[in-house]
């Protein structure tokens, strides 16, 4: 990837909130009932619901510079994925138009072209966790410089910026903060989407609290609200492993705190990882066993449906759509892309899923996943 301007990216996504939440698909009877009496999946005491002040911004002097972002830089780093991203997908189109996967008009070599994509192209993880794990400084930005940024790439991440006015990553931690002073209603753009935003009273385990709302329309044709407090915080960590059950690099988003899905009930994620054959070591072939895939962690997860119905519980680490690759708008919109990718209803490509089975570190990692 570039360096220079391009290099100093940083927050562009402070929060991944899944394109897809298989269990949150429910009827709007099922999803009017919980209106009355709410479950909470995972909850936080009560002087945590807004989270305290965290390492990012406990205090002035955090022991090593802070870079406040420009407009200029945010988009000079979007270009620099997009551009990445794009030369990567040429690249396995000229491999498979060679014949590298067999034939290049059969099933099995455009799947294995498509794979190797979903594996080689970077997405917001992929940034996210490189400055978050910055420990020599801490990136600063906020909604004026994201916003532009936000508006020519895809998938540049989902965090509302409508009202976001500092956003820190770096030192192994992400923090954002909102002013939520007045109760409003707008829109934000996301890779060229228009989301409804407001902010808000909700009641959280019994308290009323202020908080950002995002309407975030998902894969099945379904809205979940994206509850976001003052202050968000989480740490952020890339171990890489040589497995079993082989090597894979994990992006790990966790001890997440003021972030909230509301869909059957109110739930509070705990972490976000998305995990992938190490790309250092990824070649003109498929890697004997590939590894890709990404889940949410939502201890004791609980969807509370009509009195008639009993609750569900589900495994709390659940599978979610990989995270598309950050690409500039005008290359989806003019499909300058390959015919094999196909465009998605929403945005990205079609069939874009993990492959392999989950890595037992992170079952480890995270022990309620059955």
């Amino acid at each position: 990837m570039r360096r220079g301007a391009a290099g100093v990216l940083v927050v562009g996504v402070l929060l991944l909130v899944p394109t897809s939440l298989r269990p949150f698909r429910f009827t709007e009877r099922a999803v009017a009932a919980t209106e009355k009496a709410e479950r909470v999946s995972n909850p936080v005491d009560l002087d945590r619901i807004i989270p305290p002040p965290c390492p990012l911004c406990a205090k002035d002097d955090l022991g090593v510079p802070i870079h406040v972002l420009s407009v200029e830089e945010v988009d000079a780093v979007g270009k620099a994925y997009s551009d990445t991203n794009i030369v990567r997908i040429t690249l396995v189109d000229s491999l498979l138009q060679a014949g590298t996967f067999g034939p290049p008009k059969s099933d099995k070599a455009r799947h294995q072209a498509h794979m190797l994509v979903r594996m080689l192209t970077l997405n917001a993880y992929s940034y996210m966790i490189r400055f978050g794990t910055d420990p020599n400084t801490v990136w600063q930005s906020n909604e004026a410089s994201m916003a532009p940024a936000f508006a020519s790439f895809s998938d540049p991440g989902i965090v509302p910026l409508a009202h976001l006015t500092q956003a820190r990553m770096g030192l192994g931690h992400m923090c954002a903060r909102y002013d939520l002073s007045q109760k409003m209603r707008t829109e934000t753009i996301l890779g060229g989407r228009h989301l409804t935003v407001r902010i808000d009273d909700v009641n959280i385990q019994g308290r009323m609290v202020r908080v950002l709302i995002m309407d975030l329309p998902t894969s099945l044709h379904d809205v979940v609200e994206v509850w976001l407090t003052e202050h968000v915080s989480m740490d952020v960590t890339h171990p890489v492993v040589d497995g079993p059950p082989a090597p894979y690099e994990s992006y790990v988003i966790g001890n997440m705190q003021g972030l909230w899905v509301h869909k059957g009930g109110i739930h509070r994620p705990d972490a976000f990882v998305f995990w992938v054959t190490p790309r250092t070591t990824l070649g003109p072939k498929l890697p004997r066993l590939p590894l890709v895939g990404a889940r949410i962690y939502v201890p004791h997860l609980r969807l509370r449906l009509p009195s008639i119905i009993p609750d569900f519980t589900f495994e709390d680490l659940r599978e979610v759509d990989l995270p598309q690759p950050v690409l500039s708008l005008d290359y989806l919109t003019d499909h300058r892309y390959p015919g094999w990718l196909e465009p998605a209803y929403m945005r990205g490509f079609k069939g874009w899923e993990g492959a392999g089975p989950l890595p037992p570190g992170l079952r480890k990692q995270f022990p309620d996943l059955k």
